[in-house]
């Protein structure tokens, strides 16, 4: 190969790459965009059910920092759910970058929170297989395998 050809392949994988990512980006902000609508309302569906919750606990025997912490947190779900309506996928990724530079050991600790959550809500999830397993049963039908010192097996393979 020449230098010049080499140079110029060069140039056009970057310019191709370069392209590739914008439009990657691209896609990615539009689709957060897109998607952003159910969030908001999930979010105000969040806040509607602390405020009653708040409400009920108010005329009760309920003490007053847990009606607050209600209160407080459903005001908070609100602020959230105007600020991803008001603004576009841009000015939240922004956000995001600001908080994490800013605080970085906050950042750290809520992901870890909302990764914890995930999972426990993806656990939670629906069952695939067709029947529910009984406990101790193995997904397939096959019996449980037979646990060390089980009397059941007591005497197999020579132990007494």
């Amino acid at each position: 190969m020449q230098p010049e050809t080499s140079g110029d392949l060069r140039e056009e994988l970057r310019d191709d790459a370069q392209k590739l990512s914008t439009t990657a980006a691209e896609r990615v902000h539009s689709e957060v965009d897109a998607r952003k609508s159910p969030v908001v309302e999930q979010a105000r569906s969040v806040s509607s059910a602390l405020d009653s919750a708040a409400r009920e606990l108010s005329g009760g025997q309920t003490p007053g920092w847990l009606n607050s912490l209600f209160e407080q947190g459903a005001q908070q779900i609100r602020q959230l759910a105007n600020t991803l309506e008001q603004k576009d996928s841009r000015q939240l990724m922004d956000d995001v970058r600001s908080i994490a530079r800013n605080n970085p050991g906050t950042f750290l600790a809520a992901c870890a929170a909302a990764g914890f959550a995930a999972s426990r809500v993806l656990r939670a999830g629906p069952e695939t297989g067709s029947g529910s397993v009984q406990p101790g049963a193995q997904p397939g039908g096959s019996p449980p395998a037979p646990a060390y010192g089980d009397p059941q097996t007591a005497g197999i393979g020579g132990a007494p």
